[in-house]
């Protein structure tokens, strides 16, 4: 054994570059956690001295040091062997660095980990590193390569969470640029598992670099193994994708939090899953026949004449399914209380999608405030509709949000953590501003951030938007923090409505504001007013008082926009709704909902996706509290109220929504009051959510088959009815 370390020495010359910059970068992370008593104080409020985390990352920087001070000068033979043996053991090294990570946090026991999960996981890690050493012809290489890839995961995902509260998922792939771009107004502070990760990591890596042998040269070697991995992985796919072999198993990663699936598939296993969730499968029973058969109560014979498969544009012998619907919502058309339906037929139509707008004294245990946050909002009541609508999402994907109201369509069938901006805008999609474009709407789109975001540059002329204004559009706005405001948002739809007055066209203004994004931070409060305090005592309230004086700033510009249109002659309805709830920390949470998610019904996790909203006109409307409904429902139960035009499937919608008044990602409540998940087949409204899931997939994958005269309303018949 002696003659072995023998071969080891330090070698001449210690300043070479290659091994001072990791010992310098070994000693700065030693050096961080000293400076940071909250990584050692933790230790049950031990000193920096007395503590065990400082031994160990004492003890793990000192061999870093040491393993880069040595030269290794074993035999070619024996570094061979040596580099064959870590090709073997490197995935358990990089599993349990990982584990290291997420364990306390997440409050994982490997022995508690499903043992299938657990061996899929490892045989994934070994995958990666065969088709790297493949590519690379490098053990060392394509050790370190997946190692960094692994670290950089998890770390990423524990900041993630920390932001929006959800863990990352493969979907998120699709959301980078966006996730970039709004990545500065976050805190990116390192906690001690962090820091362990990362020193684990340069572990790995510098034992990888230490040793010699194990390439693969020649080009046929390096084919013959790439194809064999090739074949491997596509198998490995195809068990976990295309078979029922997970289900069946009990192993499945739906849903938005995937952090509590952690405890029994680990971090690893359960963001791997969700790639297996990216793709749509058709729901049962779907065909042309089957969605004609479900829409026929919603259009007539004249408009199925020409059959379902002709092109969108080609519409215009259709008749409108608002037409004949068993229904007083055809164009022209009023509430009851409005006196001149020719005036008010086609009003205009003020949208706003308001960033993290909820309203806490409505969610769980509710906030506990010095004053209200939403007085202006709450004081309405003379042509106001108000009530509660649930989202999709929680904390982010504020698009699946906009997808859900302006198509009608719902997340609940589409792929888990999905993004349906991202995926499912295939062409041109029938939306609400297609829908108003063809009734003579001028479709204005605006978003005060950056206009790729979410790909809404592609996506809103796709669904039939005129114009789309970014905040590159705003001259010298008024920001808080380092947010456009929504006065300044709310201010330029004024002046947009002004400049579309010579027009003759109604406007249909969509905005989605930006100026409550998450990032709730002490030192991130620049033209904030902190007027507001929480009370609560038994959580963190820094998050929770930043967010409810940004939203006082939300009531007060929205009291701004309904002064201005209360002057206005034209009828004008503005209609404001929340994207999802804000992340306001793990404790907030607990607090709100009475416990741990983990230990909380699906049922119960329903107060985390309830958003407000609100209908304002300026002009006579019968007031009304919609105690619950959701997104996908909210404008087709608007139009009615407003006596505005309906396709056939926003009437479909509006009957589906009396048997089935809310729906979303978690599941939905029945007519009769009690909650069922989206796939419990022993639900009495089983048949009815495959209904609309057959009308949905036949929407967004229909192609040339999509049923257009169901989804759309005909220019022709609208127009001479609206003139």
């Amino acid at each position: 054994m002696s003659s072995f370390f023998e071969k080891f020495h330090l070698p001449q010359d210690k300043k070479t570059l290659f091994r001072i910059v990791p010992i310098l970068i070994t000693a700065g992370f030693l050096i961080y956690y000293c400076s940071h008593p909250s990584m050692y104080s933790a230790d049950g409020d031990k000193t920096l001295l007395t503590s065990i985390r400082t031994w160990e990352i004492s003890l793990l920087s000192v061999a870093l040091i040491f393993l880069w001070l040595v030269t290794n000068e074993l035999s070619d033979r024996m570094n061979r062997i040596l580099s064959w043996i870590w090709f073997a053991i490197a995935p358990f090294a990089v599993y349990f660095s990982l584990l290291y990570l997420n364990a306390d946090k997440y409050n994982i026991d490997f022995f508690a980990l499903d043992k299938i999960a657990l061996i899929l996981t490892f045989v994934f890690l070994y995958l990666v590193q065969g088709i790297l050493y493949g590519l690379t012809g490098s053990i060392r290489f394509s050790v370190i390569i997946y190692a960094v890839a692994v670290a950089a995961l998890g770390i990423i995902n524990c900041f993630v969470i920390s932001f929006r509260g959800m863990a990352i998922s493969a979907a998120d792939l699709f959301s980078i640029g966006t996730a970039a771009a709004v990545a500065s107004e976050y805190d990116y502070t390192l906690d001690w598992y962090m820091v362990m990760e990362i020193l684990f990591t340069l572990l790995i890596c510098t034992i990888s670099l230490k040793l010699r042998g194990g390439r693969m040269m020649p080009l046929a070697a390096r084919g013959c193994f790439l194809a064999l991995m090739a074949v491997l992985a596509g198998g490995y796919y195809y068990l976990c994708g295309k078979t029922t072999f997970l289900e069946d198993h009990d192993i499945r990663s739906e849903g938005f939090t995937h952090q509590l699936r952690y405890k029994k598939y680990d971090m690893l296993f359960t963001t791997l899953t969700t790639c297996f969730y990216l793709v749509v499968d058709k729901p049962e029973g779907y065909s042309l026949a089957a969605v004609e058969e479900i829409a026929a109560d919603y259009v007539t014979e004249d408009e199925t004449s020409d059959g379902a498969g002709d092109d969108a544009d080609d519409t215009s012998d259709s008749v409108s399914a608002s037409d004949t619907a068993d229904k007083d919502t055809a164009v022209g058309s009023t509430a009851e209380t409005q006196e001149d339906t020719d005036d008010i037929a086609t009003p205009n139509l003020i949208v706003i999608m308001n960033e993290f707008w909820a309203d806490y004294s409505d969610i769980g245990n509710g906030l506990e405030l010095s004053t209200d946050y939403m007085p202006f909002i709450r004081s309405l009541t003379e042509n106001t509709i108000k009530g509660t609508a649930y989202s999709s999402v929680f904390g982010g994907n504020t698009p699946n949000s906009e997808y859900e109201f302006l198509t009608g369509n719902t997340m609940a069938f589409l792929p888990t953590s999905s993004v349906g901006f991202n995926l499912f805008v295939r062409g041109n999609l029938p939306s609400l501003a297609s829908q108003l474009s063809s009734l003579g709407y001028y479709a204005l789109a605006m978003h005060p951030y950056r206009g790729t975001n979410y790909r809404r540059n592609i996506v809103y002329p796709q669904i039939g938007f005129d114009t789309y204004y970014t905040r590159d559009d705003f001259s010298n706005p008024y920001k808080l923090r380092n947010y456009i405001s929504d006065r300044t948002l709310f201010e330029r739809i004024i002046t947009e409505y002004e400049e579309n007055l010579d027009s003759g066209q109604p406007l249909f203004s969509y905005n989605v504001t930006i100026q409550n994004h998450g990032g709730y931070y002490s030192s991130n409060t620049k033209n904030m007013s902190l007027s507001i305090d929480v009370l609560n005592t038994e959580f963190s309230r820094t998050r929770a008082e930043i967010y409810v004086n940004l939203v006082k700033a939300t009531d007060d510009a929205f009291q701004l926009l309904v002064n201005y249109f209360e002057e206005v002659e034209e009828p004008t309805v503005i209609v404001m709704f929340g994207d999802h709830q804000p992340d306001l920390g793990d404790s907030a949470y607990e607090y709100l909902l009475g416990g741990d998610e983990d230990t909380l019904t699906s049922e119960e996790l329903m107060e985390k996706y309830k958003v407000p909203f609100i209908v304002w006109a300026n002009y006579d409307i019968e007031e009304e509290t919609i105690e619950a409904t959701s997104l996908n429902y909210l404008y087709s139960i608007i139009a009615d109220r407003l006596g505005l035009s309906l396709t056939g499937y926003q009437e479909y919608l509006l009957d589906l929504s009396e048997e089935i008044p809310v729906i979303n990602s978690v599941g939905y409540w029945g007519a009769d009051g009690e909650f069922y998940e989206l796939d419990d087949e022993d639900s009495p409204y089983y048949e009815l959510v495959n209904e609309y899931n057959i009308l949905e997939y036949n929407d967004i994958f229909g192609g040339d088959n999509r049923y257009y005269e169901f989804f759309t309303l005909d220019t022709a018949e609208e127009a001479e009815e609206a003139g």
